[in-house]
């Protein structure tokens, strides 16, 4: 699982820069719809990046079946 962030806004992050991790922010809302990010389709650029390390990981040995949205925002899982 791992979250997709764009460079631009990933460099506004000190926390995010420096440790690579979220250390800032807030607690997600209450009642957070999961079945609106879970079951939704992967937005076309994350989509494209799951298929290209899909392709690269495939050209190593190592099959991915699983490619989906996760139930935060901007989550996503391959497997």
């Amino acid at each position: 699982e791992f979250f997709v962030v764009k460079a631009d806004l990933y460099r506004k992050r000190p926390d995010l820069v420096n440790c690579g991790r979220t250390l800032i922010g807030k607690l997600p809302n209450r009642h957070q719809q999961g079945e609106l990010n879970y079951f939704a389709p992967p937005p076309e650029a994350v989509e494209t990046l799951m298929n290209n390390v899909r392709d690269l990981c495939l050209k190593l040995g190592v099959p991915m079946a699983v490619l989906h949205n996760e139930v935060a925002c901007a989550q996503h899982e391959m497997s």
